[in-house]
């Protein structure tokens, strides 16, 4: 068993997810693990594994903090047209932020080759069926509510729609990609939901 460490595990954790966001699994080092977190290679093994594991750590404190932030107002109860434009005009004014042209963690690591590791890739599709998904329940509460008229094939594939503009914005912040696209295709994605 592992000895505790004289540090907050938590923020620990935070440190890293921080480091992996902005340098991605293949671009953080070790060098850099300690840096951010302020611990040395011993304790990182020690308390949190090896790269791998702290990596897969980041993803899933990330799937917590960002699908509370993001996903939640889209799976709530009563949820509908008006948390979709929210999140996709969201994305669009968080890209203005430095922390907002970071991009998603997941959408970022899915065009990495860590993307092929047995332990990140099931991670991976499960965040991305989670956006789908939260898509799906919003649009099927609009039409439940008489805001949309769509069956349920056109409703999948609308979350489908929008689920590729979500990642699309979030890959796109990533690249530096000018503000003024990414609120054309968030506009234009809502002006299709009629």
């Amino acid at each position: 068993m592992a000895r505790p460490l004289g540090h907050d595990p938590q923020e620990i954790r935070r440190r890293t997810l921080e480091a992996f966001w902005i340098g991605g699994y293949a671009e953080t080092s070790l060098a850099d693990l300690e840096a951010a977190t302020g611990l040395d290679r011993r304790q990182l093994y020690n308390g949190f594994g090896d790269k791998t594991a702290m990596f897969v750590a980041a993803l899933e404190d990330f799937d917590a903090v960002a699908g509370q932030m993001f996903l939640a107002p889209l799976e709530a109860e009563g949820s509908g047209l008006a948390e979709i434009a929210g999140l996709l005009r969201g994305f669009v004014e968080l890209s203005r932020e430095p922390e907002g042209r970071r991009g998603c963690l997941v959408c970022n690591t899915a065009r990495e080759a860590a993307a092929d590791l047995p332990i990140v890739r099931p991670r991976v599709a499960a965040y991305f069926d989670r956006i789908e998904r939260a898509y799906l329940t919003a649009l099927t509460h609009a039409r439940d509510a008489g805001a949309l008229a769509l069956d349920d094939e056109a409703l999948r594939r609308t979350a489908r729609m929008l689920f590729g503009a979500h990642v699309s914005l979030c890959v796109l912040a990533r690249a530096r990609v000018d503000t003024d696209v990414l609120h054309d295709i968030a506009e234009e994605t809502l002006r299709r939901l009629g």
